[in-house]
């Protein structure tokens, strides 16, 4: 057992520990990988899929409605075209935080 810094707050704790008992931040996020959140932001975005995969519902219900009905209306599939880029740039800015993008 080693003891590590948090990458939030600085306080020191286990590498076997889930969470830094200090802040709650969660450097291991039950396997789940932020370069995946990323990969399937960029390939299926439109559809809300990396936000199902994060965790958050709501807004994969909200991405998966834009996306399909942009399939018939130009606008909302823009819409939701450049928020799936955009959540796929700010994966690839949190690769070692990920914590900022899945659901607690």
């Amino acid at each position: 057992m080693a003891m590590i810094y948090c990458r939030e707050c600085g306080a020191k704790h286990s590498d076997k520990a889930k969470a830094c008992p200090k802040c709650g931040y969660q450097a291991v996020c039950d396997g789940k990988s932020v370069l995946v959140y990323a990969l399937l932001a960029l390939l299926f975005g439109i559809w809300g899929v990396h936000k199902f995969y994060a965790g958050r519902k709501g807004e994969g219900v909200v991405m998966l409605l834009m996306g399909t009905i942009g399939w018939f209306l130009i606008i909302p599939g823009i819409a939701v075209c450049i928020w799936a880029f955009v959540d796929f740039v700010i994966g690839l800015l949190n690769l070692d935080n990920p914590g900022k993008i899945f659901a607690k």
